[in-house]
């Protein structure tokens, strides 16, 4: 009985859609957000909406406005462009019959393949790429910005920082132009689509001591009262970390810090998060794992170092961050990597920690960049990673110069 009476409801539904149209000019919208859109260009409000009163009608942007059915869009015989990015349209077959149609844009649409052969069998140009909004200024803030073509392929190398303030965005408009130019958006890590579990099981492999052990154990007494202290004034208290290793509190500290003194995400998080919106595909460089495994190699006493050079005075590390800023904003790679450097030899332990933060890494994510250049696909990737990165040899610029690409500074 209950197929029966869908059945019979699915039948009045074609019924009564049918009557709509039948005998008359009026058109009938499968969609109500469609049709409150058509009325408003019309500007009719109520009654049918008649066909010779959508002639008018050359061009039209319906991009995000969760439609889900174009039925009756056909009927906008004089349309030649119409954007539909980002909705929820699964067929795109009405299209076929709009008769002065040349340009369509459809980025951000759970459409089939079939449906776009179709439409450029008709010879409608079909974009699919998702059109994006260009920000920033010409002399906006930041640079750092590479560009290397191979072939049909395009790479962006993107020097970024991971922590900012609200004066850095929109960012210089060069940076704007070569990510609403991208397909794929190629962060350090994915950062925006990391399992927690999964994260949990990475902090419990390399982070926890697994004797049983904790923090107070591995310090000196006065190292481990000033870290009880700092916790206690950001507000937390140390027994909530106590299993955890040195480098973890370093991190952790950090992070607290620089959150009590509202400092947001950095650029890194900006172009991630456009990207979700403006659903450009992403790929990471690196996973979690890649980069928290390099504290596994970090001796006990260099951990503690690390440590020790956290424990800073609030008012001292807002001063750091705001000459960073203020040197990533400018643009000038030598000043900021020179911001960097700390003067001295560095130890020995010192230097593995530098070579397997930078040096290895930067090999690992060139040579994945250079997979990209070598698809000869058509495609622009814009890659977003911590300026050293770009800047400190052997930095990723250097590594792909030697493998024979050519680099050319945009910004």
């Amino acid at each position: 009985m209950r197929f029966l009476l869908r059945s019979l409801m699915i039948v009045l539904f074609i019924f009564l859609a049918a009557c709509q149209n039948d005998g008359t000019d009026s058109v009938y919208f499968e969609d109500y957000q469609l049709e409150k859109i058509i009325r408003a260009e019309i500007n009719k409000e109520n009654d049918d909406i008649l066909v010779e009163e959508l002639q008018s009608i050359t061009e039209l942007d319906l991009s995000g406005k969760h439609i889900k059915s174009l039925i009756g869009i056909e009927h906008l015989d004089a349309v030649t462009k119409l954007k539909l990015q980002n909705n929820q349209l699964q067929s795109l077959s009405p299209l076929e019959e709009m008769d002065s149609l040349k340009t369509v844009y459809v980025g951000g649409n759970p459409y089939e393949e079939s449906d776009i052969k179709r439409l450029e069998s008709k010879n409608i140009t079909v974009i699919t790429k998702v059109e994006v909004e260009v920000r920033g200024e010409l002399d906006g803030p930041g640079g750092y910005l590479w560009k290397i073509q191979n072939g049909d392929t395009t790479v962006f190398l993107q020097g970024t920082i991971h922590l900012a303030t609200e004066d850095f965005f929109p960012l210089n408009r060069k940076i704007e132009e070569a990510y609403a130019e991208a397909d794929v958006i190629v962060p350090e890590v994915d950062l925006n689509n990391m399992d927690m579990f999964e994260m949990q099981a990475i902090y419990m492999k390399y982070a926890i001591y697994e004797d049983g052990s904790t923090i107070q154990d591995h310090v000196s007494t006065d190292l481990y009262e000033e870290l009880v202290h700092t916790y206690a004034e950001l507000g937390y208290s140390i027994e909530m970390f106590a299993q955890y290793k040195p480098w973890f509190h370093s991190t952790l500290i950090q992070n607290l810090m620089t959150e009590k003194l509202k400092f947001i995400d950095g650029v890194d998080m900006y172009f991630l998060n456009r990207a979700e919106q403006d659903q450009k595909d992403i790929i990471a460089l690196e996973t979690a794992e890649d980069q928290l495994s390099i504290f596994a190699e970090v001796s006990p006493e260099y951990q503690v170092q690390m440590l020790e050079e956290s424990l800073i005075e609030m008012d001292e590390l807002e001063t750091q961050m705001l000459e960073m800023f203020s040197l990533y904003k400018a643009g000038d790679g030598e000043k900021l990597l020179n911001y960097f450097m700390v003067e001295g030899e560095a130890s020995a332990e010192e230097q593995a920690y530098i070579e397997a933060l930078n040096d290895n890494r930067n090999y690992n994510m060139a040579e994945k960049i250079a997979t990209f250049l070598e698809e000869d696909s058509g495609r622009t990737y814009f890659v977003i990673v911590g300026s050293l990165h770009l800047l400190q040899e052997p930095h990723i610029r250097s590594i792909l110069e030697e493998e024979g690409y050519t680099i050319q500074q945009v910004l």
